[in-house]
């Protein structure tokens, strides 16, 4: 089985849809059980955000859950159509039919519970089940929206349910170390849940927060890839043991950040990172159980990170 999630940048065009319409026909035609999570098509959601914005919208999250929960509705039913004129049997399932239960605000749920009989049923029957992202319903059986990424929470969450891995496919090649808009940084094979959890909290927009902590408490392998080269390695997000640097940007700053692979490492890497800001006349710094990050000005980034990654080197020898 394989759970495959597609961003709307992924959708945004019939030509895209088409293309991965292909992609997922072969994977089909191979004997694969497969669950298929689309977010809204291209800038769907911001299109209707600003159509309610007109239509005089004031503080009523209800009726805004109502309106953008349409968009993956949309989507998802243009992706089985296409499915179908390929030759491949698909059915479209909201977050209702999943029965995806959450708690929270209308437009910012969290999950606390999936029913997976409806795609296990669909499955069973020969059918490609296309689950609409970013929506569930609340106590009160009403539809909520999951907030900003909430398509990749889907798609983890029904990975948690089935106990496999969710493959995640966007405009990105995988997890790179830093914005490709300012320098060509390389993509990172393994990265591990906090260092991911890291990034996205600090605006790395590959994956969304909450889909990560899904993933962490569940034990969920998320692979980050491109949808324009699918069958391309992308980046594997799992339960491993290794130090990573990971890099987001604003406004002239960086944030740098390094999980440890372990507490015997941390002490070490402390020391090293510590050392190295006042080098540079850094003395900010914010420390967790599995990470230690700071910001430095853009202009100071490449030095220091080329003097961090000297002094981690030489660590790693010494293990």
């Amino acid at each position: 089985m394989r759970i495959l999630k597609f961003g709307g940048k992924s959708l945004e065009s019939l030509e895209k849809v088409q293309n991965v319409c292909k992609f997922i026909k072969k994977a089909y035609k191979a004997d694969q059980k497969l669950v298929i999570v689309v977010s809204a098509m291209g800038n769907t959601t911001e299109y209707l955000t600003k159509l309610a914005e007109n239509f005089g919208f004031k503080n009523n999250d209800r009726e805004m859950a109502m309106l953008l929960s349409t968009g993956e509705i949309q989507s998802a039913t243009l992706f089985c159509m296409q499915l179908n004129y390929l030759g491949v049997p698909a059915k479209t399932l909201t977050g209702r039919d999943c029965e995806i239960s959450t708690f929270g605000d209308y437009l910012n749920a969290r999950i606390c519970y999936l029913n997976k009989k409806k795609i296990s049923d669909c499955l069973n029957n020969g059918f490609v089940a296309v689950v609409c992202g970013f929506q569930g319903i609340n106590q009160k059986g009403e539809i909520v929206t999951l907030g900003r990424g909430g398509s990749d929470t889907t798609a983890v969450a029904i990975g948690a349910a089935f106990d496999c891995p969710a493959e995640i496919y966007s405009d990105f090649s995988g997890v790179l170390a830093g914005d490709p808009r300012n320098l060509p940084y390389k993509k990172i094979k393994n990265i591990n849940y906090e260092m991911m959890f890291s990034l996205a909290e600090s605006g790395a927009k590959v994956l969304d927060s909450k889909a990560i902590s899904i993933a962490k408490t569940h034990f969920v392998k998320i692979i980050s890839k491109s949808s324009a080269s699918p069958n391309r390695i992308g980046t594997d997000i799992f339960n491993i043991t290794c130090d990573e640097i990971g890099i987001t940007e604003r406004s002239g700053l960086c944030k740098i950040s390094i999980c440890f692979s372990n507490p015997e490492r941390a002490t070490k890497i402390c020391f090293v990172c510590i050392k190295t800001l006042k080098e540079f006349k850094y003395f900010d710094y914010s420390l967790t159980e599995n990470s230690i990050s700071f910001y430095v000005f853009e202009k100071d980034k490449s030095s220091i990170l080329f003097s961090l990654s000297n002094k981690l080197k030489i660590l790693s020898r010494k293990k």
